[in-house]
């Protein structure tokens, strides 16, 4: 009977760390095709297969294009799904955490037109991809990187057109 509660207790255990574990390339392989129809999942799959392998991660989408995985880190991931649009997913943590939630996930989505501006959009997901019905509770810090990847989304196409002038 000792043994069979130890056992039990330490599977909770390792349940509960592993769960903590999440990283973006987890959550990355389980989205939706919905929510991002240029790729399919053996694309998404492919592309971390082939920066795994130290190779360009670089796909033909679905559209005919091409699309590349730019960056790749435990708590983020960067897509230059065409020369149009360019997708960032964060993993970060609420600052107040909602029923067992206590991580979001934040896409933010650039639009680049053909001059120096760019609009991006920010929405939020669960670890397991349920939209948030509202913008979570994020710490300062949180926020400020959200903006900032929005932010060198936008100069990094000013840098681009003012280079080909």
């Amino acid at each position: 009977m000792r043994k069979w509660i130890v056992a039990a207790l330490f599977a909770s255990i390792t349940g509960q760390v592993s769960a903590q574990d999440v990283t973006i390339r987890d959550i990355f392989k389980q989205m939706p095709d919905s929510l991002m129809p240029y790729l399919s999942q053996n694309n998404r799959l492919d592309f971390i297969d082939f920066l795994d392998s130290h190779m360009k991660a670089e796909v033909r989408n679905t559209l005919g294009g091409t699309s590349e995985m730019t960056a790749l880190a435990d708590d983020s991931l960067t897509i230059r799904m065409s020369e149009s649009l360019k997708t960032d997913l964060l993993l970060l943590p609420l600052a107040q955490p909602i029923d067992s939630v206590s991580q979001v996930v934040a896409m933010v989505e650039t639009f680049l037109v053909d001059s120096i501006y760019g609009e991006s959009r920010v929405s939020y997901f669960t670890p397991d991809w349920q939209r948030f019905p509202s913008e979570p509770v994020l710490s300062a810090a949180e926020k400020k990187r959200i903006k900032g990847h929005i932010l060198q989304n936008i100069l990094k196409k000013d840098e681009e057109v003012l280079n080909k002038r």
